[in-house]
């Protein structure tokens, strides 16, 4: 298995950019996202969005809802008698 060089690796840079506050790293983020077709890169890159305070994009799910209507089962309907 090879050893990733974390200063040639794409990934390891944005996260240290983002760590050190660079103001542009959020566009070279989302430039980086619209060009990837791995879905574990893509959400790893929506984290690192979310870390900089913008709104996630598709893949991100948003937070489950209690007591959500929409909701096709409740937990308490198996023990009516």
């Amino acid at each position: 298995m090879n050893e990733i060089d974390p200063q040639n690796d794409p990934l390891y840079l944005l996260t240290k950019a983002v760590e050190q506050g660079d103001p542009k790293v959020s566009k070279e983020v989302k430039d980086r996202l619209d060009k990837s077709d791995d879905p574990s890169e893509m959400r790893y890159l929506e984290g690192l969005l979310i870390l900089l305070g913008e709104r996630p994009g598709e893949l991100e799910d948003p937070p489950d809802v209690e007591d959500d209507p929409d909701e096709y089962w409740k937990e308490n309907d198996y023990f009516e008698v």
